[in-house]
């Protein structure tokens, strides 16, 4: 069956069109992915580019090869800063204007105006930067565990390889001299055939990476608590089963610790919840820099929070807890009120092999250190607690009543 090329043209313009179209109605839907409306827009400016330029020898040369080339530059432009918007970086939309005014400079002379292959290696090669440029920009982003992400950066890469490949090939096959119809081109097929799947493969990641971006938002807000931005209950207590399910290596114990901040039921009653929420907040941020990215930490409830880890001993996580003890109250210097931690710890043993008899184990332990005072670290073993490390430190909020 031979392919006809006038009906190859014509899809791939109405395709293109129709995958911009698709793009700007599911940036409507979305209107948090900004990205979305702007890769739209470049997809149906690259579909109008590619329909002029095929309507060559029936419309104004200028129309046909200047401006038809401007718009597909536009397009592919756009591309680019749809994906700095995707990753929340400045969109400097005024550089998509460099490569169409590069285009129409070397238009402006007569050897380049009136050569068709010069031209032809003049738009390959910008098209070929802007596409690179636009892989790179995905390609950053990829600490975002997006699947979709990888292959998008990989496809607008080939695309500009594609396009710098033409240019070995326009200049060592040259087009002849003369009226110039681009159908009758023996590369146009292979070109608008790559242009037909480079746009159905791209659009269809780019509306991918969107959606799996939303999905792993979603999740995160489902495991993460909202006002602290560590772990919430869920998430905290899924990552204790996952720990304390993994095997133990010899001299290394799972250590659970327990912190409740002392009266914090008066803070809220004599400043407001907003201070009571800086409190918590101060707090998830200390404990997160004193236990360091190796442990489990997250909010329980209220002004309750846990940490897993593990540990050499049941020395080793008192220490740990003194850490953070100290480093909430560091936090807490400069501040009109001074909030300090009570801390349970306990660690896996005979008694404590399964993860609901650890958090026991470290409640009980807690409850040691509110009775014994508050603002101090209490293990489950043997009734050992640390003290605080100044008597004369400030062991609670200016005014605030003895029990809470």
């Amino acid at each position: 069956m031979r392919l006809d090329i006038p009906t190859l043209a014509i899809v791939t313009v109405f395709v293109t069109a129709l995958l911009g179209a698709l793009l700007v109605f599911a940036g409507l839907q979305n209107r948090a992915v900004r990205a979305l409306m702007t890769w739209g827009g470049a997809f149906v400016l690259c579909a109008l580019g590619v329909a002029l330029v095929a309507m060559r020898g029936m419309v104004p040369d200028w129309l046909s090869i200047q401006f038809a080339n401007v718009v597909v530059l536009v397009g592919i432009g756009l591309v680019w800063v749809g994906a700095r918007q995707f990753d929340g970086r400045p969109a400097r939309v005024a550089m998509v204007a460099v490569a169409p005014l590069l285009w129409l400079a070397a238009c402006a002379v007569p050897d380049i105006r009136f050569d068709i292959n010069l031209r032809t290696v003049t738009v390959s090669i910008l098209s070929a930067l802007i596409a690179l440029a636009a892989a790179y920009e995905v390609w950053r982003g990829r600490s975002e565990p997006l699947l979709s992400r990888w292959p998008a950066a990989i496809t607008l890469f080939v695309y500009g390889a594609v396009m710098l490949m033409r240019v070995p090939v326009t200049l060592l096959v040259p087009q002849p001299a003369g009226e110039y119809q681009f159908t009758a081109s023996a590369l146009y097929p292979l070109l608008s055939f790559a242009t037909l799947l480079f746009s159905v493969v791209v659009a269809f990641l780019l509306l991918n990476m969107t959606k799996e971006r939303t999905e792993l938002r979603h999740l995160t807000a489902s495991m993460v608590d909202p006002l602290t931005g560590v772990s919430n209950r869920r998430a905290f207590l899924t990552g204790a089963e996952r720990l304390a399910a993994q095997p133990r290596a010899d001299g290394v114990a799972l250590a659970v610790m327990l912190f409740d901040l002392d009266h914090f039921k008066a803070i809220n009653d004599r400043l407001g919840h907003a201070a009571g929420d800086a409190v918590l907040v101060s707090f998830a941020a200390a404990a997160t820099r004193a236990l360091g990215p190796e442990a489990l930490f997250g909010r329980i409830g209220g002004e309750e929070f846990g940490a897993v880890m593990r540990v050499a001993g049941l020395g080793e996580a008192l220490a740990i807890g003194e850490q953070v003890r100290l480093a909430f109250a560091a936090a807490g210097q400069a501040a009109e009120i001074v909030p300090t931690v009570s801390v349970g710890v306990a660690i896996e043993n005979d008694t404590t092999k399964t993860l609901e008899a650890l958090m026991a184990a470290a409640d009980r332990a807690l409850y040691r250190a509110k009775a014994k005072g508050r603002n101090r670290v209490a293990g489950a073993a043997d009734g050992v607690s640390v003290m605080p490390a100044e008597s004369g430190e400030r062991r609670t909020w200016r005014q605030m009543p003895a029990t809470a």
